[in-house]
C-alpha cells in the first residue's frame, strides 16, 4: 500500500547572509539551477523565492533526490545547501504561477523537514543537509489521488509511493547526505566528471591536479561508491 502524490522540493542555503558576496551567489544559485534543470528536467524547476531559497516539483522522489544531489555537488565550494523532499499531494491554486501557486501535503512536509533540519544544527556536530518527509505509516490507507487539487490539475497523473520504498529511500537520502558532508569542490567535481562519464584525464584538467591525484581522491574519499550510488538511484523509476 502507499499513496499517490509529487516531490516538492525546498532547497536553503546555510548561513546565507553572511556571505561575502550575495549577488554572486545568487548568481551560482540561478546558474547552477539552469543546468540541473537541463540534465533532469522538472515538473516546475528549481526557481528562486523569498531570500536564498529554491524550490521545484518533481513527478518522482528519485527524480527529486538525483536533481538535489546534483545542485549540491555543482554548489559545493560555492554555498552549503540544506534540501528537504516532501512526499504528498499539490493543491495548484495558479497554474500560471508555478511553483509558488501551490501548496498542499507535498509542500508542508518539505517546509517541516527544512525548519527541522535548521534547528536541529546548532545541536549537532554533523548537522542533516537532506531529509525525505512524508508517507507517515497511517498514509496507506490513502491508496488514491487525493480531492485537494482544483481540476483540471496543473500537473500530470501523481505517482504512487509506497512505505517500503520511501523507507529505503530515506536511509540511502542519510547515507548520500553524510558522504557528501565529507567533499570538498574537487571531489564533487570528480564525481560530477565520474557521472558523466569523461576520462580521468578530462577530470584532471578540470580540477586541475595530475590524473595519478584524481585516482587517489576517488580511491581514498570512496568516491566511486557515490557513483555506483547515484548511478543505481536514477535507474529507479519510483
Amino acid at each position: 500500500m502507499g499513496v499517490h502524490g509529487y516531490a516538492a522540493v525546498l532547497i536553503d542555503v546555510v548561513d546565507s547572509r553572511q556571505h561575502l558576496d550575495r549577488e554572486s551567489l545568487q548568481r551560482s544559485l540561478t546558474e547552477v539551477a539552469a543546468v540541473v534543470e537541463a540534465m533532469y528536467p522538472a515538473l516546475d524547476p528549481f526557481t528562486p523565492t523569498v531570500g536564498d531559497e529554491l524550490q521545484g516539483t518533481y513527478a518522482t522522489v528519485v527524480s527529486a533526490m538525483v536533481a538535489a544531489v546534483d545542485l549540491r555537488l555543482r554548489l559545493t565550494g560555492t554555498a552549503e545547501i540544506r534540501t528537504a523532499i516532501g512526499w504528498g499531494d499539490i493543491v495548484v491554486h495558479d497554474p500560471d504561477r508555478t511553483p509558488f501557486g501551490q501548496d498542499g501535503p507535498a509542500w508542508w512536509e518539505a517546509r517541516a523537514a527544512l525548519d527541522e533540519m535548521d534547528a536541529a544544527t546548532v545541536r549537532s556536530s554533523y548537522p542533516a543537509r537532506m531529509r525525505l518527509a512524508g508517507l507517515a505509516p497511517d498514509a496507506a490507507d490513502s491508496a488514491g489521488p487525493s480531492d485537494l487539487s482544483p481540476s483540471p490539475r496543473a500537473l500530470p497523473p501523481p505517482t504512487e509511493l509506497t512505505i517500503p520504498a520511501v523507507s529505503a529511500l530515506r536511509a540511502l537520502t542519510t547515507l548520500l547526505d553524510r558522504s557528501l558532508a565529507t567533499l570538498d569542490a574537487t571531489e564533487a567535481a570528480i564525481v560530477l566528471g565520474d557521472r558523466e562519464g569523461v576520462s580521468t584525464a578530462e577530470i584532471a584538467r578540470r580540477v586541475g591536479l595530475t590524473a595519478s591525484a584524481v585516482s587517489q581522491r576517488r580511491g581514498r574519499n570512496h568516491l566511486r561508491e557515490i557513483v555506483v550510488a547515484l548511478d543505481q538511484l536514477e535507474g529507479i523509476r519510483t
